[in-house]
């Protein structure tokens, strides 16, 4: 029998980064790093293929907030990191058969842009006439944009900015959860207009003040040169080294003394004075549910959207115009199917071979969940009529990967707060010594895993004392 301080069930970006932390604050304990696959890294992971750099799950961080960007200094891979091109500014959603540039700047909105009718354009700038939150209630990201600033402007930009963070559903997912500041805003200040103009006034002040445009989020989306966002994990993995074992499935998680008990395959059996969870929803259930059977139902009822990656490159001069910008998102019921194409090396130029491109498509979710069981010469076909429809593409491509991801990314479903309150607050009373962490509670981008991490390494360490 193996004794350690810390189990890590996990190997993931948050597995990684907690086991890091711990390190890194308390060498003197001991701990385990336990991965069912062959590698590590879970979704934030890269692969080159023919001079082209493919980010298999997310393409990077914001720089609003430091702590992907902290870590990656940590790690010794600061200088590695690049910043998103000035084209990244240019982002579009593909509407009622085109691509539409968003807008940067009010006037823009209200002058130029044909997302909206005139009507709908009357009923955003009401939004500080709109009536306040039900307290009580949790509610979705559709149902705030649409109470503050209409159905049209609903439908036209919150459904697809959920889309491309989450492949989900904006009448689903619950805004406290995926938009917390969003909702601290209108509680501090009445509404979205008049914290615009409070920000705007800090910013003129000199305060530190992160504002996004309505092109897209407060910060720099930022990864690493030709290596891909999976730079990071890598490092991680090897600066962990032989603290972290690959091919060990955990399949029970049992009391033993002051501690427990942590069973599987492809590893001996090892004794833990604590265990942090950090594997997706679906897979901690099982494993928690015979310690605490009441967090079971919780845990199982937060749902997984399935997404495909395929990665498309083409050579230039293939192409009808050399494309500039970030990419476009799909919203709903439109004639094309995907959810949205990244324009990867418009931003990050060292991700593709001179005198190419590469596109990022995503496609399945909970939009269309079949899309992801699709053979990849079906799923290929596809892609390139849509991408033909939305951009006049009819070359054929000179790079095609697919990756599948049957349940990519978890949905913050309306009252997901509540279910993962009970969850910590069941595991904190009967299982004490069980720390959860990963997308699945409290955040689901890459600055909100690495920050979690951080949180659940202190909380093992409180834990063992």
């Amino acid at each position: 029998m193996n004794h350690v301080d810390i189990v890590i069930v996990g190997g993931g970006i948050a597995g990684l980064t907690t086991a890091w932390r711990i390190a890194r604050d308390a060498p003197g304990r001991s701990v385990r790093v336990l991965e069912a696959g062959d590698r590590v890294g879970g979704t934030a992971t890269s692969e080159q293929v023919d001079g082209f750099t493919i980010d298999r799950g997310p393409n990077g961080f914001l720089t609003n907030v430091p702590d992907s960007w902290d870590l990656a200094t940590e790690l010794g891979i600061a200088d590695e990191m690049r910043s998103a091109a000035d084209a990244a500014k240019k982002r579009f959603v593909y509407r009622n058969g085109r691509l539409h540039q968003l807008p940067s700047t009010p006037s823009k909105f209200f002058f130029g842009s044909k997302l909206l009718n005139p009507l709908e354009k009357m009923r955003v700038m009401t939004e500080p006439l709109a009536p306040p939150r039900d307290p009580g209630r949790d509610e979705s990201v559709f149902d705030f944009a649409e109470r503050r600033l209409g159905r049209g402007f609903a439908e036209a930009f919150m459904q697809p900015m959920v889309t491309g963070i989450v492949a989900g559903d904006a009448r689903q997912i619950s805004l406290s959860a995926l938009f917390p500041r969003m909702r601290q805003l209108e509680d501090e200040h009445g509404g979205l207009v008049a914290a615009m103009l409070v920000r705007g006034l800090q910013a003129a002040m000199g305060k530190r003040a992160n504002v996004g445009g309505p092109d897209g989020p407060g910060g720099r989306l930022t990864s690493f040169a030709a290596a891909g966002a999976g730079r990071i994990t890598e490092a991680l993995g090897a600066q962990l080294g032989a603290c972290v074992t690959t091919g060990a499935r955990v399949t029970s998680i049992d009391r033993a003394d002051d501690g427990y008990l942590v069973q599987g395959d492809g590893f001996a059996p090892l004794r833990a004075r604590a265990v942090v969870v950090a594997t997706p929803a679906h897979a901690t259930g099982p494993l928690l549910s015979p310690l605490v059977p009441a967090v079971q139902n919780d845990i199982a009822s937060i749902p997984y959207a399935g997404v495909r990656v395929v990665a498309m490159g083409y050579r230039i001069a293939d192409l009808p115009s050399p494309p500039d910008g970030f990419g476009f998102l799909v919203p709903p019921g439109q004639d094309i199917s995907i959810l949205g194409c990244l324009y990867t090396s418009c931003f990050f130029p060292e991700q593709a071979p001179s005198g190419h491109v590469l596109f990022r498509v995503m496609a399945g979710g909970t939009r269309d969940p079949e899309f992801v069981t699709l053979d990849d010469a079906e799923a290929e076909r596809r892609v390139r009529a849509d991408l033909g429809r939305a951009m006049g593409i009819e070359a054929d491509p000179v790079l095609v990967r697919h990756v599948r991801w049957p349940r990519a990314i978890p949905q913050y479903t309306v009252g997901h707060e509540a279910r993962v309150a009970r969850v910590e607050a069941l595991l904190g009373r009967y299982a004490p010594g069980i720390v959860l962490t990963g997308n699945a509670w409290h955040g689901v981008g890459l600055n909100d895993v690495v920050r979690d991490a951080r949180r659940a390494a202190t909380d093992a360490l409180r834990s063992v004392g």
